[in-house]
């Protein structure tokens, strides 16, 4: 069965941040889609699938900032401005982020702290 589409995914058009685990440089990204098990984000390099790195956003309006550690599955050349494509399954995730995920998925809102 194909698992990249087992959770209903929403867009989402919100700058992120992207970090090596073991530190690094803090790289800011755009996310394009998310849903409860992963995120789709753009960046202007290609990113190493099979890593994972940490992985923080806010849903616009809100002020919880949601800290996750992603494994990279994929990053594809994207349009044709040298862009790419990258998808990610959230490995870890705080229970409140999973709830503000499905609230936004789910409905198009989600309820703030």
């Amino acid at each position: 069965m194909d698992q990249r589409r087992e959770h209903v995914r929403r867009l989402l058009q919100v700058q992120a941040t992207v970090t090596e685990l073991n530190g690094g440089a803090v790289r800011i990204v755009q996310i394009i889609d998310i849903a409860r098990m992963g995120v789709a984000f753009v960046t202007p390099y290609p990113m190493i699938p099979d890593r994972s790195y940490r992985f923080c956003f806010a849903f616009p309006g809100s002020s919880v900032r949601n800290d996750a550690v992603i494994d990279l599955v994929y990053s594809r050349p994207f349009g044709s401005e040298g862009r790419f494509r990258n998808g990610a399954r959230f490995q870890s995730l705080p229970q409140e982020s999973v709830d503000l995920i499905v609230d936004y998925v789910t409905s198009g809102a989600f309820e703030a702290a």
